[in-house]
């Protein structure tokens, strides 16, 4: 195996591949629901989007948690390493059938579409394929070539585009429905013919350690947790959602969810970058000390980016949505980017809690924090408006920034040094 020149600064290479992903599906998502506003109604385009908003939503709890439990194990899988990716995605996908026909079987779908076997079968097929289209990409990651979940999820974006032109008006949002589905079938036989064609193959020949798997009991014991936290995170968003309107109105409940979907992104980019730190520890944990470092620079840049440039700009970036917006959202949006500190902080130690097989410790502090906020939306929003939710952000922040860093370093503190000659799993792969 011929040494891997840039293998010391894998993770700055890979968070940029991430992030060239995240901002350029996002870039092309914009122009997608533009191009779909234009080309169909606005009652094709709601239902279109209430239902892929289904869609997403139910694939994410199909996933189970399992790509997190792919970052943790696969790198060091050996021969079992495709075992574990088929065991992950079958699992998946006979979660997505039941909780996709339980959805239809409970009448929600017919806000979006009238039910059919043919509208519900393409609504059941599509969380079953954006959900291994979601894992894979876990996989991709886990394998060390994240270069390849850019191209991947860009060109996927370019396709369901060029679709949408001829599909736009078919049947009242059923063909922006099917623009989706093209692509994702077309990307995940291409994906996982290179996963299980080659580059499964490829880990297995290169990987200079390997572990025993351990038992689908043991992956279920800390994907629960995982689980556990991905719902209350979903849970929490809606409350706010509903807090807000209760109190507020509709009209305060947009300005919020827009300035909210722009604030998300950092937090996304920061959570991919602590899904590369547990990837890069389970390849190496001799350099473990070196990828924390690493890591927690890539968060930092973002962090400090973000707020500089968010906190100086807010107005004018939400001018580009409207005055009303700009208006609302300025004081919203520069609170929400200042809380980024703790995001860093939970991130990090989500990861090394991967690593150390602590996931239901921080699964009970994130529910902690969580409560907490929630509470201060509600004792907040009657005299600071939208703005609460920011407030109660920051306050968040604060108090896990002060707990979860002490036990970040503490952790760090606990390695080993180990020397940058000591041979490691760095091999070109």
């Amino acid at each position: 195996m011929k040494p891997d020149r840039m293998a010391p600064y894998r993770m700055y290479t890979s968070a940029f591949a991430l992030m060239v992903s995240v901002v350029g599906s996002g870039l092309l998502g914009l122009v997608y629901w533009d191009v779909a506003a234009h080309l169909a109604s606005p009652k094709s385009v709601g239902r279109a989007a209430g239902e892929i908003a289904a869609i997403t939503l139910l694939s994410t709890l199909a996933q189970l948690s399992f790509g997190p439990v792919f970052q943790r194990f696969l790198p060091r899988a050996g021969e079992r390493s495709a075992t574990l990716v088929k065991t992950g995605y079958s699992m998946s996908v006979i979660t997505a059938l039941l909780v996709g026909a339980g959805y239809i079987a409970l009448g929600f779908t017919h806000r979006f579409f009238a039910s059919s076997p043919s509208a519900d079968a393409l609504f059941l097929d599509t969380i079953v394929f954006y959900t291994v289209f979601a894992l894979q990409d876990a996989v991709l990651i886990s394998l060390r070539v994240a270069r390849w979940v850019a191209v991947e999820n860009i060109l996927f974006g370019v396709a369901k585009l060029a679709l949408l032109f001829p599909l736009a008006t078919y049947l009242l949002g059923q063909g922006i429905v099917i623009s989706w589905t093209i692509p994702l079938v077309v990307t995940i036989g291409a994906v996982n013919w290179y996963i299980f064609g080659s580059r499964l193959k490829t880990h297995v020949r290169t990987s200079t350690h390997s572990e025993a798997l351990p038992s689908l009991r043991r992956m279920l014991t800390l994907s629960i947790p995982q689980f556990a936290g991905t719902v209350l995170s979903i849970f929490s968003t809606s409350v706010v959602s509903l807090i807000v309107i209760a109190k507020l109105g509709d009209v305060a409940n947009a300005h919020y969810f827009l300035v909210a979907q722009v604030a998300i992104a950092p937090t996304l980019f920061i959570w991919s970058i602590s899904r590369l730190l547990i990837v890069e520890i389970s390849h190496d944990p001799l350099k473990q000390r070196r990828h924390i470092f690493q890591s927690t620079t890539a968060m930092s840049v973002v962090t400090i980016v973000s707020i500089v440039v968010g906190v100086v700009f807010a107005h004018q970036i939400l001018s580009l949505f409207g005055a009303a917006y700009a208006n609302e959202g300025t004081t919203l949006l520069r609170l929400l980017l200042l809380s980024l500190p703790g995001t860093v902080a939970v991130a990090t130690y989500a990861a090394l809690a991967w690593v150390d097989g602590r996931v239901w410790f921080l699964m009970v502090r994130e529910g902690m924090s969580m409560l907490v906020y929630l509470v201060l939306v509600l004792v907040l929003i009657r005299h600071h408006g939208i703005n609460s939710v920011g407030y109660a952000a920051l306050s968040t922040s604060v108090v896990e920034f002060l707990i979860f860093v002490p036990l970040c370093v503490t952790r760090v503190r606990s390695v080993a040094k180990v020397p940058d000659n000591q041979p490691t799993n760095e091999a070109s792969n």
